[in-house]
């Protein structure tokens, strides 16, 4: 038998986003983006080097590791730095970056030891 009651799938196509002829659209990728991009392809290219890092650079190149992380950081935080040099500072933070893993390595080697001697110790009791 028929019936003259509207049908769930046309209920659901009176929902916005669902089976619409004019769906909404989310926010997620209409808005502009909060940073400007530089593809990694572009910034892995030495002529990228930009005029405000050529201090950290020169710092760089001298050994001195900790005064161009701090030009780096000084660059990150200036609001008048191009989207380049914010790059170019990040990277340079990235390749100056101390190494963890040796560190976590060792703890966890000293923990796993003490946690045997006591196994070992309450063991023989």
């Amino acid at each position: 038998m028929a019936q003259n009651t509207q049908s769930t799938t046309a209920a659901r196509a009176t929902v916005p986003g669902t089976a619409n002829d004019a769906p909404v659209t989310p926010s997620l990728f209409t808005e502009s983006s909060k940073r400007d991009y530089i593809p990694d392809a572009k910034r892995l290219h030495e002529g990228e080097q930009t005029p405000e890092m050529a201090k950290g650079r020169a710092l760089f190149e001298e050994g001195d590791y900790a005064a161009a992380r701090a030009e780096a950081k000084r660059v990150l935080k200036s609001k008048e730095a191009s989207p380049a040099a914010r790059m170019e500072a990040g990277d340079l933070l990235d390749r100056t970056e101390i190494d963890h893993g040796p560190v976590a390595a060792a703890v966890a080697f000293v923990i796993l030891l003490g946690l045997m001697l006591m196994y070992l110790a309450t063991l023989g009791t």
